[in-house]
């Protein structure tokens, strides 16, 4: 997850040297968004964090061994 002054975003996929996320939150709670998730490279969200527009990013734990296993 991220911030910027626009809001908060949900990174959900990554390929292609590109990051595909989803806007949570707006900043003025006016707006909408129901399409699809958008898409930004990376190189220009590693360049925005440089810049300051993504002010934070929360990273998750990663949840691989957290489900339960299947049983054979």
């Amino acid at each position: 997850m991220f911030k910027t002054d626009g809001g908060l975003g949900i990174i959900v996929d990554k390929k292609n040297g590109a990051f595909y996320y989803t806007v949570v939150t707006f900043a003025d709670a006016d707006r909408s968004w129901d399409g699809g998730p958008s898409r930004i490279s990376t190189a220009k969200f590693y360049e925005c964090l440089t810049d300051g527009v993504v002010k934070e990013v929360y990273l998750l734990p990663d949840k691989k061994y957290r489900r339960k296993r299947k049983r054979t």
